[in-house]
């Protein structure tokens, strides 16, 4: 081989290992953003938070069922009695399993922070490979991790705890149907309030 073919040779494996650490350098650049600990805080804290606001949601539902409990059950003269006991052990139950749900809720936002991250991080390291430079890729890395967050706290807002009453709650509409019922029974009988299909006070057809 001619000197000159040497020359180009080698020109051209300098410039492609030049390129090669370019991209280990933009590669590195992102990894070392993404790995700074201060994300990890940062999704920590947004774990947290969102816990909060779910944890929120669940304590208005469970003070809503507190109070028609109490209310159901002193209307339906069950204050004290076995149906009360049962009826506050159902609850302590129903909130048991709505601090599971919080938690998973809090959980998976947390996951779904990461991915997010993880999806990022991918996209740029595969973008060093066709020439993205570690200052860019640096900016784009910080750029992501602010907008995933954004919309992980957008879309943790938007959601809400399902039901986490729903056995004392369908005992809850259970005494407002036997109420109901009770109180048109008692409507219907002579000298009630409801006004006869044939005209007259209740009980009569007129006359």
């Amino acid at each position: 081989m001619s000197s000159g073919g040497n020359k180009a040779a080698k020109e051209a494996n300098a410039a492609e290992a030049q390129r090669q650490a370019a991209i280990r350098g933009t590669q590195s650049r992102v990894n070392q953003v993404f790995n700074d600990p201060k994300r990890q805080a940062d999704i920590n804290d947004f774990v947290n938070a969102t816990r909060s606001y779910y944890q929120q949601d669940l304590d208005r539902q469970k003070g809503n069922a507190d109070r028609g409990l109490k209310f159901a059950l002193a209307r339906s003269g069950l204050t004290g009695g076995s149906t009360q006991v049962d009826q506050q052990q159902q609850l302590g139950q129903d909130y048991g399993r709505g601090l599971l749900q919080v938690e998973q809720k809090a959980q998976g936002a947390g996951a779904s922070l990461s991915a997010a991250d993880q999806d990022a991080r991918s996209r740029l390291i595969s973008l060093a490979t066709s020439g993205l430079d570690a200052t860019t890729a640096a900016q784009q890395a910080s750029a992501a991790m602010r907008s995933n967050l954004e919309a992980g706290r957008s879309e943790a807002q938007l959601g809400s705890l399902a039901d986490s009453f729903g056995q004392t709650n369908s005992f809850l509409q259970n005494v407002k149907d036997q109420q109901k019922f009770r109180q048109g029974y008692l409507d219907g009988t002579p000298g009630g309030k409801r006004v006869a299909l044939y005209g007259g006070a209740s009980g009569g057809y007129g006359g």
